[in-house]
């Protein structure tokens, strides 16, 4: 089971009052719902390929309206092979559909949403009709709500940043899709529709994954330093050793010296290593900072001395 379909179960499973049940029922046919005649009956069709929203929907039609509620299973011929469930009830429709505030009288969709309902099971029964969330071990990180119309994308957006949830809208299709892709936001939207231990989950997994990428830039920071350090070693080794060839050790000052003895006494220590032996190898204490000067000096001193040797 992916971990949408868990979110999904476990909210489907949240036990709520019967205001927040409503709210929840109404934020689920404002995405997702198919009104239809047949056999001169006004009919409301409700599909899902999930058998924990089936009972969702069809326990909250009959415990709030005390209508009867039919279900069929369709066999899928795509590729995914998934089950279709298509719930409807066709016993007082308009009535209900009317009170849920999805239609009026003449039987227009009403656009606006209702405001008087708890936005935090709206969004649920949204996210219940057509959420999604990639599974947090996975690459990146995304949660979304597909919506219909732009006000109902507005809506969404409006009621998650008054958690301080920042949701973005894109036009995908004919859908206009909610989204969230900040890691730690996504935790949060968890935990406003009210799935707790799948919030905990997520962010157990986000834990381990931001730490693991941490230790890989450690990692990765590390082998370039010490990269960077066999580079300059050896660079350094090399003006050591054209400096004694062309006009002799003993032709450098005396730091530059003991700086040179230091390096080759130690040819794949790094500054701070060099230091930490300077002395016991040449009696006397050099910083790290005291050695990057005194190589940068070598430097000079090795490019003075290859001018003069050029021009000969």
């Amino acid at each position: 089971m992916s971990f949408a379909k868990d979110v999904k179960k476990e909210i489907a499973n949240l036990k709520v009052d019967d205001e927040c049940l409503k709210a929840e029922l109404y934020g689920f046919l404002k995405l997702k719902r198919e009104l239809v005649i047949r056999k001169n009956q006004f009919v409301c069709e409700l599909k899902t390929n999930s058998l924990s929203i089936v009972r969702r929907l069809t326990s909250s039609i009959k415990k709030l309206y005390k209508v009867n509620v039919d279900v069929l299973e369709k066999n899928r011929v795509n590729l995914d092979y998934k089950n279709v469930y298509v719930i409807s009830f066709s016993d007082h429709t308009k009535e209900i559909l009317q009170d849920l505030t999805i239609i009026d009288e003449d039987y227009n969709y009403i656009e606006e949403i209702n405001s008087s309902y708890d936005p935090e099971s709206v969004i649920r029964g949204m996210f219940l009709a057509k959420g999604s969330v990639n599974d947090p071990k996975c690459s990146r990180y995304h949660l979304e709500i597909a919506c219909n119309t732009f006000t109902e994308a507005a809506y969404i957006v409006k009621q998650l940043n008054e958690y301080g949830i920042i949701a973005k809208i894109i036009k995908r299709k004919d859908y206009q899709v909610v989204y969230v892709k900040k890691s730690e936001q996504i935790g949060d939207v968890l935990k406003v529709i009210g799935s707790s231990s799948l919030m905990f989950e997520f962010e157990n997994e986000r834990i381990k994954r931001d730490l693991n990428n941490v230790v890989n830039r450690i990692i990765n920071c590390d082998i370039a330093n010490s990269e960077k350090t066999q580079k300059s070693a050896m660079r350094q080794l090399e003006q050591i050793e054209y400096i004694e060839k062309t006009v002799g050790f003993e032709s450098m000052p005396i730091r530059l010296m003991e700086v040179s003895t230091l390096r080759i006494k130690n040819p794949d220590a790094s500054l701070q290593e060099l230091s930490d032996v300077s002395l016991e190898t040449i009696g006397r204490y050099i910083s790290k900072s005291g050695l990057t000067h005194c190589f940068k000096d070598l430097d000079i001193f090795y490019q003075s001395i290859k001018l003069k040797e050029t021009s000969k």
